[in-house]
């Protein structure tokens, strides 16, 4: 079983605004995250710095531990909330969701600590799964204020999933998009 965790903290610095909260094709983006995950995932947790504004979220609302962290902050609370080994993450700007992808993910994690997809020669690390083995780098990185993600990778197993493998159930990328200005909302 993977606990679904959407990392849903961020400042929304570029977008103005909290973007979780806003519409994208008749419901907000959080709703939309939470739909996409509820099927697949269990529990299914809600990440973020403040909980007020997603009362109501068909989610369990955790707050961050760590505040003001970044995702990594997000990932060690969702890593010591979750009752399962593993967790699936998935930043609250990204609104799409490939099934298949997810499944074909998991089907990776025997022997890894993580696994997640390379798009663009970069790390898709919002949309990747983590170990609970994770925890004592997550913690090195926080301890140390390096919060780039990828950044705790050297020190565990990590599957990366090429373009090659993944385009054979995304072909288009989708999970992959997000939203981090106003143009991109209309652009999407």
């Amino acid at each position: 079983m993977v606990t679904g965790v959407i990392l849903a903290g961020g400042g929304s610095s570029r977008y103005g605004r909290n973007k979780a909260l806003e519409d994208f094709r008749g419901e907000r983006l959080v709703d939309r995250c939470v739909a996409h995950l509820s099927d697949h995932t269990h529990p299914l947790l809600v990440v973020t710095n403040d909980l007020a504004p997603y009362y109501g979220v068909r989610g369990t609302l955790v707050q961050d531990i760590v505040p003001h962290q970044g995702p990594l902050g997000g990932i060690l609370t969702a890593l010591l909330f979750s009752p399962h080994g593993w967790i699936f993450v998935k930043a609250v700007d990204m609104p799409f969701f490939v099934p298949e992808l997810f499944t074909l993910m998991t089907g990776h994690t025997k022997h890894h600590d993580v696994v997640v997809p390379m798009h663009n020669g970069h790390y898709e690390p919002l949309f990747a799964l983590y170990s609970r083995r994770c925890l004592p780098a997550v913690l090195r990185n926080l301890e140390r204020k390096e919060r780039r993600m990828a950044a705790f990778y050297r020190k565990l197993r990590v599957k990366v999933l090429s373009e090659k493998h993944w385009k054979r159930v995304d072909p288009e990328g989708l999970s992959f998009k997000n939203i981090n200005t106003l143009q991109d909302m209309v652009r999407l």
